[in-house]
């Protein structure tokens, strides 16, 4: 068992600025889905811990990553979330950029600044590193590390491959995006997302409740049959990449037969598509003795979760906790639906989610309100001074099926909040006992 390190990493400014320059400033951090930018000079807007950037298409069809800051003066050059340029141009004194982040032009250049002015230098700074992994694209500031797979680690991209990325057409994200405020740390959501299936039961009663089988005690799929399945947490930790998470790994033809049951009422074309995506995960785990059939909720390390990869009939996540100071996290969440999909299942993901993991669905503010309260009473004078308890499952070692990838535990445990806090106190400078 590990020593926890105190609530003050929470709320304490001083640390907060240490991690967008240690944490935020080493990994791999998501910044766009490759579909929302289709053409040339279509960009979209988003942060790298607290630095704003833009993810642009370039005329080549090639993916840059920019600092949305003029070389000049700081001004933003771009002030829009999303849209389609021929380039970026400053509002303060016109300097334009081109889709490759060069310096295009500068008013006055030749009168005012003279031949040896070293515009070449003076483009729109980058990070070093960009790559893409499935349509999810990601950026590192960090010059030196692993490449964007071996941070990911072969273990989570097997479950990755096999459950989220498998529809042989792709994914495509939905227009629009959630935004909303949690007064809360970064940490908490995404340890929350990566490890956390124990405070299921209590902070989310009410969605229980409403799906609870009369007939028995058991909890509908989203096909509303009631059927027994056994879920179980992972955890992916190895020397050569950070700490990852996945929760509700499902075992059990449960929540297969309940989506094709409801294909069945949707249309013949959804049966088709259900039987079909059956088949095809079938096919991707047949060499393994123990068959998981999906996963749902999950956490790559530092702060991009993703939820809804359980069900045919609920949109895949992908939910970014964008830090905002040491007590608030703007949260950004995305919706993505198979492309293979029939027009009638990809409205119905898109409901199921906006009624469950949304800002005001049935399971997001119940999360919502409780780490308001926790942020109440964090470092008030004698809260401050008491740590948090980590310690369940803390007696389970190995892993639970050696045939599959990852470390496989019970369902409810905080092994992997022990694992994010080993790591993060390790690139930090406060490695813990």
């Amino acid at each position: 068992m590990i020593t926890m390190p105190g609530t003050e990493i929470y709320w304490d400014p001083e640390i907060y600025a240490r991690e967008m320059d240690v944490v935020f400033g080493s990994a791999w951090l998501f910044v766009g889905h490759e579909s929302t930018i289709p053409n040339p000079g279509d960009f979209v807007a988003n942060y790298m811990g607290d630095d704003p950037v833009i993810v642009v298409r370039d005329r080549s069809g090639a993916i840059g990553v920019y600092l949305n800051r003029c070389r000049h003066r700081g001004n933003k050059v771009c002030l829009y979330d999303s849209g389609s340029t021929k380039s970026f141009r400053c509002s303060y004194h016109g300097w334009t950029y081109g889709l490759d982040g060069s310096l295009a032009a500068v008013p006055m250049l030749d009168k005012g600044y003279g031949a040896d002015f070293p515009r070449a230098e003076l483009g729109l700074a980058a990070p070093p590193r960009v790559a893409s992994y499935h349509g999810l694209i990601f950026a590192s500031w960090s010059v030196d590390g692993p490449s964007l797979e071996a941070y990911l680690g072969d273990d989570l991209r097997w479950y990755l491959d096999t459950f989220a990325f498998d529809d042989p057409d792709g994914l495509e994200v939905l227009p629009g995006r959630h935004r909303y405020m949690i007064p809360a740390n970064w940490k908490l959501l995404a340890e929350n997302f990566g490890g956390d299936m124990y405070h299921f039961a209590s902070t989310h009663a009410s969605i229980l409740m409403l799906g609870r089988d009369e007939r028995s005690d058991r909890i509908r799929t989203s096909g509303d049959r009631a059927a027994e399945t056994i879920y179980h947490s992972l955890e992916f930790v190895h020397p050569s990449h950070p700490p990852h998470g996945i929760l509700q790994l499902s075992f059990g033809e449960g929540a297969n037969e309940g989506d094709m049951e409801q294909a069945k009422r949707l249309s013949p074309a959804a049966a088709e598509w259900v039987k079909e995506r059956h088949a095809r995960r079938a096919r991707l785990v047949a060499g393994r003795v123990s068959k998981p059939t999906a996963f749902h909720t999950g956490t790559i390390w530092p702060n991009l979760s993703f939820n809804g990869f359980g069900s045919a009939f609920y949109a895949r996540t992908l939910v970014q906790w964008q830090p905002r100071g040491p007590e608030t996290t703007d949260v950004w969440q995305w919706a993505l639906v198979e492309k293979s999909a029939p027009q009638e299942v990809k409205e119905q993901m898109a409901f199921v989610l906006t009624q469950r993991q949304a800002a005001a669905g049935m399971v997001a503010p119940d999360d919502v309100d409780n780490f308001q309260r926790m942020r109440d009473v964090l470092h008030t004078t004698r809260a401050a001074k008491l740590e948090f308890n980590y310690d369940l499952g803390g007696s389970q070692t190995g892993t639970l099926m050696p045939d599959l990838p990852g470390r496989v535990m019970d369902m409810a445990t905080e092994s992997y909040h022990r694992s994010f806090y080993q790591y993060w106190g390790a690139i930090m400078g406060r490695p813990l006992a």
